[in-house]
């Protein structure tokens, strides 16, 4: 998949959900090279870079947030997760 369709797929994402808690995450909006996501467990707003996403996407098979932490920024690992495997379902 190449950057411009994977950045559609996300944007057409409404919800996904973590792992493990299965905790909500709502996707907000895709700008640029930003993805906002609201977790709705608290409220709070999180910023992924695609780039990373993508980055993390194209070099991995297996998705985890032990895996996440050596492309993404900023801890946001488990929504990052959380988009990615709701992308390979």
């Amino acid at each position: 998949m190449n950057f411009q369709t994977f950045k559609e797929r996300i944007a057409s994402l409404k919800v996904v959900y973590s792992v493990r808690d299965r905790v909500p995450y709502k996707v907000c909006s895709v700008q640029g090279n930003l993805l906002t996501i609201q977790r709705e467990s608290t409220g709070n707003y999180v910023e992924i870079k695609l780039d990373e996403l993508y980055n993390f996407y194209l070099n991995e098979t297996t998705y985890t947030t032990k895996i996440a932490r050596e492309y993404i920024s900023g801890y946001v690992y488990s929504p990052a997760v959380a988009v990615i495997k709701e992308l390979v379902k």
